[in-house]
């Protein structure tokens, strides 16, 4: 009798303290993963940011870059505007003083042309300033790393019942 219960005393300790060591595992494997990921989140944190701010850094270059060849743009018409009636005031002004029709028509063709060349001046100071290019595409967030799951919880042994099973017996 007492080898049956030192026989049973060491099994039962030797399921129980497996149990515990498999659950010790189980925990030490999770906190290990637990740290894993709380550095990977914070290192996608740290991502996330960068690639936010480098795409806010980028729209304000683009929009600073707009307005520079738009602002260069009213720049080069509103100097093309002012020669350009220069222009015409001066042919009016030479045809106006031309005496033959031979003249008149002399003045009116070095105007066109003195137009034409301020034209082909303005369309090549158009050509030069800078195209700011693409607008910067926002940034898709990097999916953010999974968490680990919890090891689960053992099972709690089932107890004997105290009472007896009693089982139906079919009627006949």
């Amino acid at each position: 009798m007492k080898k049956r219960l030192a026989v049973i005393a060491l099994v039962a300790s030797a399921l129980f303290a497996s149990t515990n060591t498999a659950l010790a595992d189980a925990q030490s494997d999770y906190q290990l993963a637990l740290s894993q990921y709380e550095t990977a989140l914070a290192n996608w944190n740290i991502a996330v940011k960068a690639e936010q701010e480098n795409f806010k850094t980028a729209m304000q270059n683009w929009n600073t870059a707009i307005k520079a060849a738009e602002q260069a743009r009213k720049d080069i018409a509103s100097k093309f505007k002012s020669d350009a009636d220069a222009i015409r005031v001066r042919t009016v002004d030479a045809v106006a003083a031309a005496a033959t029709a031979k003249d008149k028509k002399a003045a009116n063709a070095a105007g066109k042309i003195e137009m034409d060349l301020a034209i082909a001046g303005r369309n090549a100071a158009l050509e030069a300033v800078v195209k700011p290019g693409m607008q910067p595409t926002k940034p898709k967030p990097v999916p953010a790393p999974t968490p680990p799951a919890k090891p689960a919880k053992p099972a709690k042994p089932v107890k004997p019942s105290k009472k007896p099973v009693v089982t139906k017996s079919p009627t006949p």
